[in-house]
């Protein structure tokens, strides 16, 4: 990994740990938030002005010097293309930052970045089938629910999903036909999604799809929870403890 640190620098840096040490800190981070579609590091995109306190100690200033050293390290960081993600990292990725921190104990300081992304979890399932199923949509029928749906020759009918960031929705038509959704079946399934899956719209969310039979009289919610994961890639380190 390239050295870009000049002995004065190095210096520089151990006397920014005497100051750290003062406030009681051994550990100090400078935090560089990014837009989940930056595909670089930009360093004309970064308000430097408001760099003024470390992140980990708002009660902690950033020296002039230091801030000095921090722009050399973007600067170096975005002229060597240190973070150039493929396009399926950016098109997934829903959160990421840039850190410098500096390590006082171990005299060493790194330009890391941090981002996180949506997978797919286990999937699940549960059915309403015989007698449960069968009292479901005789109710519909009698209630006329059905008389204005197209079911499709064999007798599926498929409702979709999908919810994060504390909001969700189910699709207003079904997927065979587009016909719209009867609101007596849409909030029939609004109850079971909450009964079964309550929390499906929070945080990361999840998805799915009730699949209405017709024929057999049953219906079947499968449901998948995504899940959040996290990635932590050192882009660049160099110790300052020796000239």
């Amino acid at each position: 990994m390239k050295k870009i640190l000049t002995p004065e620098e190095k210096q520089y840096l151990r006397r920014v740990c005497n100051y750290m040490g003062s406030l009681g800190m051994e550990y100090g981070e400078i935090e560089f938030e990014m837009d989940t579609y930056d595909s670089d590091i930009n360093y004309d995109n970064i308000n430097w002005n408001y760099l003024t306190h470390f992140s980990n100690n708002y009660n902690a200033d950033l020296p002039s010097g230091l801030i000095t050293i921090l722009k050399k390290i973007i600067k170096f960081a975005s002229d060597e293309g240190l973070y150039s993600p493929d396009a399926a990292n950016v098109e997934d990725m829903q959160w990421q930052k840039f850190e410098i921190s500096i390590s006082c104990p171990k005299k060493e300081i790194e330009l890391t970045h941090y981002w996180s992304w949506y997978d797919r979890g286990d999937g699940t399932s549960v059915t309403w089938e015989g007698e449960e199923g069968k009292e479901i949509f005789e109710q519909w029928e009698e209630d006329g629910v059905l008389s204005e749906l197209e079911i499709p020759e064999n007798d599926v009918l498929t409702l979709r999903y999908n919810g994060s960031g504390d909001s969700g929705y189910i699709e207003s038509s079904f997927d065979e036909t587009n016909d719209s959704v009867p609101s007596a079946i849409e909030d029939w399934a609004y109850d079971k999604l909450e009964s079964n899956f309550g929390g499906w719209e929070i945080n990361e969310g999840s998805d799915g799809e009730f699949v209405f039979n017709f024929h057999t009289m049953e219906i079947t919610l499968n449901h998948t929870y995504n899940t959040e994961e996290n990635t932590v890639d050192t882009l660049w380190e160099e110790e300052f403890g020796t000239e």
